[in-house]
């Protein structure tokens, strides 16, 4: 499964927890965690990053596919 969601200041992804981790270390993406839990496979990417959108939808296209194959 791979959803994205654009709000008004972020990207919604789903990639791996590990992944995720990555992106809000490099300072690139931001915790998600709408219930006060966090999810550990959705990863917020900001709008300042939004030239980049396409790539992170391609990441988690591919990160859907590479579940599927499981």
């Amino acid at each position: 499964m791979a959803m994205m969601f654009e709000k008004e200041d972020a990207l919604i992804i789903k990639v791996s927890p590990e992944r995720v981790n990555e992106l809000v270390a490099e300072g690139n993406g931001m915790e998600f965690n709408f219930t006060k839990k966090r999810f550990k496979e959705w990863v917020l990417i900001p709008l300042e990053f939004q030239d980049e959108y396409e790539r992170y939808i391609t990441e988690a296209l591919t990160y859907a596919k590479s579940k599927k194959k499981k």
